[in-house]
């Protein structure tokens, strides 16, 4: 029993290491593309793309990882690579978003521009009840 509950151990550790260095050298990848990406002052809007263009190995090296391990776990195919690409959209995402919230943040803020208040016109004094003429 003692015997069993060891291989079985062992089994799991060594599919969790075949999905550890992929997952490393992905995320490793989107750490230094965000990098670049700054001083290459690219667009918030298009960060995603260029994160994944730039991670296009680790990215299909970590998905075929994944779809393996799950499969080797008893998930279906079509189930596993579905689950695998929402795993490299979360990995994907918080670099991204980070490098969004950067960018907003150091860019140039618009001044407002202040006018001065309005003064009104001046209105015509109305005549006092006591200063008005008698008939």
């Amino acid at each position: 029993m003692i015997a069993l509950l060891g291989a079985s151990a062992l089994t799991l550790a060594a599919l969790q290491a075949s999905i550890t260095a992929p997952t490393t050298a992905f995320r490793g990848c989107l750490h230094d593309a965000a990098a670049k990406a700054v001083s290459e002052k690219v667009g918030a809007d298009t960060i995603e793309t260029y994160l994944r263009n730039a991670c296009t190995v680790q990215m299909g090296t970590l998905k075929d990882a994944l779809v393996a391990f799950r499969l080797k776990n008893g998930m279906a195919k079509k189930a596993a690579s579905a689950d695998a690409e929402m795993t490299i959209d979360d990995y994907v995402s918080t670099p991204a978003d980070n490098y969004k919230f950067m960018v907003g943040e150091n860019a140039p803020k618009a001044t407002p521009v202040t006018t001065p208040p309005a003064t009104p016109a001046a209105a015509p004094a109305k005549p006092s009840s006591s200063q008005s003429p008698k008939p």
